[in-house]
């Protein structure tokens, strides 16, 4: 007779039918638990069995491979794995926190907790102490910008260079100043226009880009998506970056530089502010925006001519120009805006703003908006005939 008793490893039993009918014998399975509730004499003698090997075990006479997990500091999911696996003979035995030590856990715990609290605390009152000193230093930067107390102005950049010169030099009465952002191309179109300027007039066009002051902005990539879709010119004061605030610092310093490179042009002729048009295209345009609403140029121009002006902020230029002494009462300055419109560089809704902003200023400036059907952000002979027509219409 064989007995089974238990699972072994789980494995079927290989036995031979000839074997079984050779032996003659029988296989009897055996299950403990049934055994036991058969009788109650079993059940005496299950316990007395136990007693007896717990006696053993107490007197370390017999012992068993034994795994201990603490709950709470060892995986526990191990130790049930370990349970189930029926190839593995260790007892697993669980040992379980006292009363003592899970209230000296909790506490350990809750101090740790209030630690982390604290921390977060602490950290959350630094970054806001942090963020109101930059927003502190932000503000006093732009409060400064524009004003004989700025950086640009204790420390200007050299005058910008002139790349063209056209017109009546000896002795005009009318000076047109070019300040664009493509010299090399920007003198093309400028010879062309030269030749069409009466007698009386003069051309003269500066570079900027090229001026170490104006790095920054002559790099900005127009082409960025927040360019494009307009949120890049119409960011508040609240969300500058550093990099904004360097950018406003250059546009000073440009603007300064301009007007430097002007005035000893303008006592060589004999002639004042009131006689000299600015054509302003792309970045440059938006310089002498910033120039004439910012009283770098101490009086107004004759007249400012725009072609696609990249003006940086104009919420921010509205609110600074309005916090400005005011100028002494004077004819608004004639401001002609002619935008490209295929320019995906000055969206509509840039456009929009930049006009909306002009006219919250009409004692500056008086506003008139033009669109060219096919110009791009491009200076070229596609601008020649509006600008000749202005020209000769504030030349008058």
């Amino acid at each position: 007779q064989v007995v089974l008793y238990g699972q072994g490893n789980a494995q079927p039993l290989d036995i031979p039918p000839a074997l079984l009918a050779a032996w003659g014998g029988r296989i009897h399975g055996f299950s403990f638990p049934r055994w036991v509730h058969a009788s109650p004499k079993n059940q005496k003698q299950m316990f007395h069995t136990m007693e007896n090997i717990t006696k053993l075990l107490r007197t370390n006479k017999f012992t068993i491979d034994t795994v201990l997990y603490k709950v709470g500091e060892d995986p526990i999911t191990e130790a049930f794995q370990r349970a189930a696996d029926v190839t593995d003979s260790a007892q697993v035995v669980l040992i379980f926190p006292t009363l003592e030590e899970e209230i000296a856990t909790s506490k350990e715990d809750k101090r740790k907790e209030e630690e982390r609290a604290l921390k977060a605390q602490e950290e959350m009152a630094r970054k806001q102490e942090e963020e109101a000193e930059r927003n502190k230093l932000m503000s006093d930067w732009l409060e400064m910008l524009f004003t004989e107390q700025s950086i640009a102005a204790k420390n200007p950049e050299d005058p910008l260079s002139v790349n063209f010169e056209g017109g009546h030099l000896r002795s005009p009465r009318k000076l047109v100043a070019f300040i664009g952002d493509s010299p090399n191309t920007d003198s093309v179109t400028l010879q062309e226009f030269a030749a069409h300027l009466p007698d009386s007039a003069a051309l003269m066009s500066f570079v900027w880009s090229t001026s170490p002051g104006g790095e920054a902005f002559s790099s900005f990539n127009l082409k960025m998506p927040e360019v494009a879709d307009g949120s890049w010119y119409m960011r508040d004061m609240a969300v500058f970056e550093n990099n904004d605030l360097d950018l406003l610092h250059e546009v000073e310093l440009m603007t300064r530089a301009l007007v430097e490179s002007l005035e000893p042009k303008m006592n060589e002729f004999g002639i004042g502010w009131d006689d000299v048009i600015v054509v302003g295209f792309g970045k440059g345009g938006g310089v002498a925006l910033y120039a004439q609403l910012m009283r770098i140029i101490p009086k107004n121009l004759r007249s400012l001519i725009l072609f696609s002006p990249v003006v940086p902020f104009p919420t921010w230029m509205l609110e600074k120009a309005r916090s400005l002494p005011a100028p002494p009462a004077a004819t608004p300055v004639p401001v002609f805006t002619v935008w490209g419109n295929r320019n995906r560089c000055t969206p509509g809704s840039y456009r929009q703003l930049l006009a909306q902003t002009l006219r919250k200023l009409p004692s500056q400036v008086h506003v008139t908006p033009d669109t060219m059907p096919d110009g791009d952000h491009t200076f070229d002979n596609r601008c020649l005939p509006t600008l000749l027509q202005l020209v000769h219409l504030k030349l008058r």
